[in-house]
């Protein structure tokens, strides 16, 4: 049983592997800049003059 399923892009063949790390790393980053957005937005509605 070969659970390593490769597809088919063009002439490339990418394994599985291959397409779970890269959506892991893709969705990491959009967190991240989700994150720094959401602090920025924050950052300049708070109004507090100390």
């Amino acid at each position: 049983m070969n659970i390593f399923i490769s597809f088919q892009l063009g002439e490339v063949e990418v394994s599985n592997l291959t397409i779970v790390v890269l959506a892991f790393f893709s969705s990491f980053t959009f967190l991240a800049v989700g994150i720094s957005s959401y602090k920025l937005y924050k950052s300049l509605i708070n109004d507090d003059d100390k």
